[in-house]
């Protein structure tokens, strides 16, 4: 029995702790490939430690960390001595609301908490701004206080009540009887109950995308909208590091505890005090540096020496230096001194009219689809812009001017162009299938198709399939669309957007219908990926364009950063990396030969005139395909397992089975008795 509890011991453990253990090794690898160890080097800390904004973002994520489980473990205490004084029964429904934050999901908390800040500081403050460093603190602040208070309870209940009053007796107020007594006993609840609110914190990503505004993003929020690229390696010497705070933190806490338990005598119990005393001042000394370093960086960015410009854009969809290419936002900056540039991005369009939409940011620039800058247009959230300020306007080639999304080129300048296709696998779908959009719905490869997750793509392409306009407002033919989607739903293994990189690189699908540029980046990542435009049925042909949004607060910086754009050489640079094609005259001749030549990037002429663009719809259609599509998404027969992936029921037995064997194996004997 002990050897069965032992191998099932391990058995956990290696399950938790090996993913870890392979991070830390991709971390010294001197390849870019997980599987292959190439050599050990520390290579990867160096650069990490030279990446200024890898480093930003995780003294970001750390300043939050720290600062919150301050305030968090301080008052957290505080409440859980309140609570533990209550009368029973209000005790209990105290500790149920208290439960709420944990139990609530996040998405649900990020969302709520959103709307308040914005609600607060947009109609009550009148603050143009709404979302900034200190909604960030108020969240985490808000998620961590349940953990503390949780920690610091069982304590209270452990401690003889009957040490405060014989410290009040020998003349402590109670106050000083709570320092001098009640904080001692309670004190490994405090630490532990501040340990788990600052990995919370640190870890934490779906409350901090709702909450945080573009002066200050963490790094989970970050590293998001690291999926288009290859997780460069210093990522992983990141993470390392942060694995081995965690871990240090925790290893010395348990050591701590368990010299703490095992001192019997007064000596052992004066070294305990002393111990104690040590353990304070260093908490004290790390809140203090928390403290003067959240100070220093809210009055080096009250700073109005340079100008912040708030850039919003697809997720990695700009040359950031890796692989080789120019670093963009750099050379903006070196040539504008007085300028830095504050970029974050998004992953449709969509989620970028609901930020924007949602109210409570400062975005200077931004980069929509031609459908959504109609919207936008129609919708008057776009400013007018100053070509005076765009001098290199006259690069952009003739055929991307007087747009039906901004007839009269007042709104907006074109960034890149492209066309929506399907990605398919070689290795497992037969060529004589690879015809047209029906790929998509063929059953021989159930639980092998991705899906567009947004539904204006989605509907695209079940509108091509189906003879119906793209652009049609018909309710009738909207419906028969989504039909024809729900007819697809068993057969889609997910619904994507950049998400589709590792499922495509990795075989785990092997068909989707997605952006050419993308496309093109996952076939340099697996050869086997090939990329087709249905040129008889039609496909779409899309402009991506930069424009300013009305809650711009620097608009003639917006102006100059796009006009930096606008360069041949710049352009060609940015195209490089993103993999799309250039509206700018001349960019061409900047890029890689390779891309320059691509067929993917720049088909034909003749391919190119049965390419469709969309136009904007009234609100009222799009609310009808927003409904329509969630149907198909929650409503639609959910896909039945493939052969190859077999049955779920098996893999849920197994581990009930497991678990009920780890709880019987583990369970005392006595008890079990």
């Amino acid at each position: 029995m002990k050897k069965t509890n032992r191998i099932l011991t391990v058995v956990i453990f290696a399950f938790l702790y090996i993913p870890m253990l392979v991070l830390v090794v991709a971390s010294f690898n001197t390849g870019k490939d997980l599987t292959v160890f190439e050599g050990f080097t520390f290579d990867q800390y160096k650069a990490l430690f030279q990446d200024e904004d890898l480093l930003t973002l995780l003294g970001n994520s750390l300043l939050i960390s720290i600062l919150s489980t301050a305030i968090a473990t301080a008052f957290g205490t505080l409440s859980a001595v309140g609570i533990h004084n209550l009368n029973p029964k209000l005790r209990k429904t105290v500790m149920g609301l208290t439960n709420i934050p944990m139990t609530n999901p996040d998405i649900v908390t990020g969302i709520s908490l959103s709307l308040l800040f914005v609600f607060v500081g947009s109609t009550l403050l009148q603050q143009k701004e709404s979302l900034n460093f200190w909604t960030l603190l108020i969240a985490h602040i808000t998620f961590n206080l349940p953990y503390v208070i949780l920690n610091v309870m069982p304590k209270l209940k452990q401690m003889n009540p009957a040490l405060q009053d014989a410290a009040m007796d020998l003349g402590c107020t109670p106050v000083q009887s709570f320092f001098k007594v009640t904080i001692h006993e309670i004190m490994p609840g405090i630490v532990s109950g501040a340990i788990m609110a600052f990995t919370m914190s640190l870890d934490d990503f779906v409350i901090s995308y709702f909450v945080s505004g573009n002066g200050f993003l963490t790094l989970p929020v970050e590293i998001y909208s690291y999926t288009k690229k290859p997780m460069q390696p210093r990522v992983y010497a990141m993470f390392t590091l942060l694995f081995l705070l965690i871990f240090v933190l925790m290893v010395t806490m348990n050591l701590l505890q368990l010299r703490a338990d095992r001192k019997k005598t007064v000596k052992q119990a004066k070294s305990v005090t002393a111990g104690q005393k040590v353990f304070r001042r260093v908490c004290a000394g790390v809140c203090a540096a928390a403290i003067v370093l959240g100070c220093g960086w809210l009055i080096v960015s009250t700073r109005q020496d340079k100008i912040t410009l708030n850039v919003m854009n697809w997720g990695q969809n700009i040359a950031d230096g890796s692989d080789g290419t120019m670093d963009i936002i750099a050379a903006f900056e070196e040539a504008y001194p007085d300028i830095d540039v504050n970029y974050t991005t998004y992953d449709s369009n969509e989620s970028l009219y609901a930020k924007l939409a949602g109210g409570g940011l400062t975005v200077d620039l931004i980069i929509p689809s031609d459908y959504m800058i109609a919207r936008l247009r129609q919708e008057n959230m776009l400013l007018p812009l100053n070509f005076d300020n765009i001098p290199n306007y006259k690069f952009v080639q003739e055929e991307f001017k007087n747009t039906d999304y901004d007839p009269n080129n007042e709104y907006s300048v074109p960034y890149t162009w492209g066309t929506v296709g399907i990605l398919y696998n070689s290795k497992y779908v037969d060529e004589a299938d690879v015809t047209g959009w029906e790929l998509l719905w063929n059953e021989k490869y159930k639980g092998k198709i991705l899906q567009f997750d947004n539904s204006r793509d989605a509907f695209g392409v079940a509108q091509f399939l189906s003879g119906i306009s793209i652009n049609t407002t018909n309710e009738n033919e909207l419906k028969q669309v989504s039909k024809k989607l729900a007819e697809q739903n068993p057969l889609v293994r997910q619904y994507v957007m950049d998400q589709i990189y590792g499922i495509m690189e990795g075989e785990n699908a092997w068909i989707a219908p997605y952006y050419a540029g993308d496309c093109m980046m996952m076939m340099d990542a697996n050869p086997d990926l090939r990329f087709y435009l249905p040129q008889e049925q039609g496909f779409n042909l899309f402009i991506d364009a930069m424009c300013i949004p009305t809650c711009s607060e620097n608009k003639e910086a917006a102006e100059k950063f796009i006009n930096f754009l606008c360069q041949p050489e710049i352009s060609g640079a940015n195209m490089d990396y993103i993999c799309y094609a250039s509206p700018i005259e001349g960019a061409r001749d900047y890029m890689d030969e390779y891309l320059a030549e691509s067929e993917v990037i720049y088909p034909e002429q003749s391919i190119l005139d049965k390419g469709v663009s969309y136009l904007y719809l009234p609100p009222e259609i799009n609310r009808l395909m927003d409904n329509l599509f969630l149907e198909v998404r929650i409503s639609g027969n959910q896909p039945e397992e493939t052969e190859e992936e077999g049955s779920a029921l098996p893999v849920i037995l197994t581990l009930a089975g497991l678990g009920a064997a780890a709880i019987f194996l583990f369970l005392p004997k006595r008890k079990r008795k």
